[in-house]
């Protein structure tokens, strides 16, 4: 009769997760502030989507950027689930768990040539367990953030120098298990806050964008600790277009142990391949885009960098580091 009981919550918490999640997609809308490094929707997600912050029992610094490429452009963020102490017993160890609230904070620079923005925010999250051994989660989260914009003159508008502060808002819905994990979000959500003569001068590359993202763990072989992993992220913009090829970015990882290596696509006139090393606490990485309408050494490489520190409750078990 529990186990009824508890399946019945379940389906309920995931139904009403399906129902929010289609009333944020249907509302709201893509063009990405921070548009790079592109590896941040590779190695953290969480750029695009506020929910997925505090999803990992440890504290995460990360750093990305572009260093090779038209654009320079970086992005330091930090993450974290609010942990709590537990009872403290005679002779024992503090017995340490988490509550459901996660935070986190980053500051950025995106160089979207006649543009430059700068951009800081502060994120929170809280998630929603669907079971009692904690293994699947509902989150839902939030992020405030301020971007300064800096537009360069524009000669055929005679348009001067002039910058730009716009506030901004982004949100989103993740629901995340041992295997799966799927989520909705909408960033930039009261766009870019323009008027009309400003508009008729200036681009500013600052707009609300939905995204969808979905991926799945399938473990191949548990003694060498394989792993792929599919996934796919949907970005729309106001348009509210699926018809565009442009709009799905699939990406495939293949994790053996302690590395990890992968394809994305987010531009289909190039090839994107990336790969990670995790070290007990640390971990780095890189993004590479191969044009794929020219041979590599007539067209400049883009080339970006990522790199993380894990501190906090990290396990250094071996059967656990398969699990990314």
């Amino acid at each position: 009769m529990q186990h009824k009981k508890t399946s019945l919550s379940t389906s309920f918490r995931i139904s009403l997760f399906v129902l929010v999640a289609l009333a944020i997609i249907n509302r709201v809308n893509a063009q990405q502030t921070p548009l790079n490094p592109v590896s941040t929707r590779v190695f953290t997600p969480f750029s695009i989507n506020p929910a997925i912050i505090g999803s990992k029992d440890f504290i995460a610094l990360d750093l990305s950027s572009v260093i090779q490429g038209p654009e320079t452009s970086q992005l330091l963020s930090i993450n974290t689930r609010i942990a709590k102490k537990g009872p403290n017993y005679f002779g024992a160890p503090v017995a340490k768990s988490f509550t459901p609230i996660g935070i986190g904070a980053s500051i950025f620079h995106d160089v979207i040539s006649p543009s430059r923005n700068v951009g800081i925010s502060a994120s929170a999250s809280y998630h929603f367990p669907l079971n009692e051994k904690n293994i699947s989660f509902i989150s839902g989260g939030i992020a405030v953030k301020g971007i300064l914009n800096m537009m360069d003159s524009i000669a055929e508008q005679e348009a001067p120098p002039k910058n730009f502060i716009i506030p901004n808002v982004d949100a989103g819905l993740y629901f995340y298990g041992q295997n799966l994990y799927a989520g909705v979000s909408a960033t930039n959500i009261l766009g870019n806050m323009l008027d009309s003569t400003d508009l008729a001068s200036y681009n500013v590359p600052v707009s609300r964008q939905y995204f969808m993202i979905a991926g799945y763990k399938i473990l191949l072989n548990r003694s060498l600790n394989i792993i792929i992993e599919p996934s796919l992220i949907i970005n729309l913009d106001d348009s509210l277009s699926f018809k565009r090829k442009e709009t799905y970015n699939p990406m495939l990882k293949l994790y053996l142990e302690s590395f990890c290596v992968g394809a994305y696509i987010h531009n289909y006139d190039n090839l994107t391949f990336f790969f990670q090393y995790k070290f007990p606490r640390l971990y780095l990485g890189t993004l590479v885009d191969f044009p794929r309408n020219a041979p590599f050494y007539k067209k400049e490489l883009i080339i970006e960098i990522a790199a993380g520190i894990n501190f906090g409750n990290v396990s250094y078990s071996p059967k656990d580091r398969w699990h990314w």
